[in-house]
């Protein structure tokens, strides 16, 4: 899906990635681990966390409950990786 404003739509992504790594470090897992643990796809945990395509909402839920975070957590977290005035729509 492309994005009627990609740069702004990359910022999100990498926020994204930072905060699924940073927590899957914190817990002291690899990808694989953390893949063999959760029955998940190792190559969704490493794309999330190279920002290398737009997720699903059901990957990231999968994701956020093999990490012990609520979906509305990770959220939370991704916006203070953005800047305080961050809009995808312009106003």
């Amino acid at each position: 899906m492309q994005h009627l404003n990609s740069k702004k739509s990359e910022l999100i992504f990498k926020a994204l990635s930072e905060v699924l790594k940073e927590e899957r470090i914190k817990q002291n897992k690899s990808i694989r681990i953390l893949a063999d643990e959760f029955d998940l796809q190792k190559s969704l945990i490493s794309r999330l966390e190279n920002c290398v395509n737009e997720p699903k909402l059901i990957s990231l839920w999968s994701v956020c409950e093999a990490l012990g975070l609520k979906p509305s957590e990770l959220m939370k977290r991704i916006e203070k990786y953005l800047p305080k005035d961050f809009s995808l729509i312009e106003k």
